[in-house]
């Protein structure tokens, strides 16, 4: 039985600093290509890792790690897509051999198909709700959101020296992994504590492009030529109010106050493109208008990369230049005593200290589902349940428990169908577990 639970552990800033002054001459960066089995999906799937220079030459040094995104897992590492010949492994060493960064791990996964040709294969990203409609081989159920967070992230951590923690992982991505990075970030707060986004596909809020009259009209996500790659994602006729609930801007005006404090703990390194016609400039300025009105800032001071930036990989790589600094930046201001990721093992025994987040029962629930978690000694937790958008549905604080296995029914018989988290809270932890009311 997979366990979903919240580990803790201390990351002093001199494990940052010894990373960034360490010195191994006689061993290099690699890209590796590697599989994993994803449960969500029902499929293996293949990701590319960057692993830092020494990494294989001292095996007690562990790594803040940050996952680029956009469809195929190929697409940061793949130099003909650069007019330079260069790829994000260039950037990374640059960065780290010239001292601006300490070492990272940096992954490279797919959110789509298999198809390496990025102009023809079918997008992912979310939970698919037509996974049938696909074209293109690598999808299995459509899960991609699920096994991105749940599936992935867990394997990496257990299979590579990753410092398993919120507060030394990051996201990032181009074009539609802008989108998806933001969208991650927004709807798994304490999963990642730095987001960054290149020219992002981000959805307009509601979908409306403010500029031209009528709802519905967000020329990215409606765009013609798209539809059969988007027809996987959101049914055809498009689902728009399953869009809204993986629109970033729309999770983000959804949010309750205690979900807000949690995505305002991420910095976001957000940048676009110049041209109007060519680039997502527009929607870019309104998601960092968005995210000012939450109280939530942009670390780069202009959200235009360059006045020549346009939508290509070159000027993505130029922003991870410059966010991969920022991403160190981030990771370094953490000391991790009173922060926390949700991260997913196979082992609970493979974490000492924090409570255990058992699977609910039954799952999907019609009436009630029962809750079940561990705590390792006395203390207070708080069952919250969000809904998909991550709004507060309900809560109850539980108080002097004592240490041992506990359980708790839930009455959902007052839900409507849909897809709810069930969100365990102590003062220094969180877990999460997924509920499917169906009646």
């Amino acid at each position: 039985m997979k366990q979903f639970f919240t580990s803790h552990r201390a990351i002093g800033l001199f494990i940052l600093q010894l990373l960034f002054f360490s010195t191994l001459l006689y061993s290099q960066s690699k890209v590796e290509t590697h599989t994993f089995y994803s449960d969500a999906l029902g499929l293996s799937k293949s990701y590319r890792i960057y692993l830092p220079d020494g990494y294989n030459a001292d095996t007690s040094v562990s790594y803040p790690v940050v996952y680029f995104l956009r469809l195929h897992e190929n697409e940061w590492f793949n130099p003909v897509w650069r007019s330079n010949g260069k790829t994000l492994k260039n950037v990374a060493d640059d960065l780290m051999n010239n001292g601006t960064i300490g070492k990272m791990i940096l992954v490279g996964p797919s959110t789509g198909g298999n198809n390496s040709d990025p102009n023809q294969t079918d997008f992912g990203i979310v939970n698919m709700l037509r996974p049938d409609l696909a074209n293109d081989q690598g999808i299995g159920t459509g899960a991609f959101e699920d096994c991105i967070i749940y599936d992935l992230i867990p394997h990496i951590d257990s299979t590579f020296r990753t410092i398993p923690e919120w507060c030394a992982r990051g996201v990032d991505g181009f074009s539609l992994g802008g989108y998806a990075s933001t969208l991650y970030a927004i709807k798994h707060p304490g999963i990642f504590s730095s987001a960054g986004s290149y020219d992002g596909t981000i959805m307009w809020y509601n979908l409306d492009y403010p500029v031209t009259p009528g709802p519905l009209d967000d020329y990215n996500w409606f765009y013609q030529p798209w539809t059969n790659f988007i027809a996987p994602m959101f049914d055809l006729p498009f689902d728009t109010l399953y869009m809204k609930a993986n629109s970033a801007m729309n999770v983000l005006a959804e949010a309750d106050s205690v979900t807000l404090d949690s995505i305002r703990a991420i910095a976001f390194h957000i940048h676009a493109g110049v041209v109007d016609a060519t680039t997502n400039r527009e929607v870019n300025e309104q998601f960092i208008d968005f995210l000012a009105s939450k109280g939530i800032g942009n670390t780069f001071s202009n959200l235009i990369l360059n006045p020549s930036a346009v939508h290509s990989y070159d000027w993505a790589d130029m922003h991870a230049k410059q966010s991969l600094v920022k991403h160190w930046e981030t990771f370094s201001s953490f000391s991790c005593e009173a922060d926390t990721t949700v991260t997913a093992v196979r082992n609970p025994g493979q974490v000492a200290q924090g409570f255990e987040l058992y699977e609910n029962f039954p799952n999907p629930a019609q009436t009630s589902t029962t809750i079940e978690f561990r705590l390792p000694a006395p203390g207070n937790v708080t069952l919250c349940v969000l809904d998909a958008l991550g709004k507060g549905v309900q809560s109850v604080s539980l108080n002097a428990l004592p240490a041992g296995v506990h359980q708790i029914q839930l009455d959902v018989s007052g839900y409507e169908n849909g897809v709810y988290y069930l969100q365990l809270e102590s003062k220094s932890q969180i877990g999460r577990r997924k509920l499917l009311v169906l009646k």
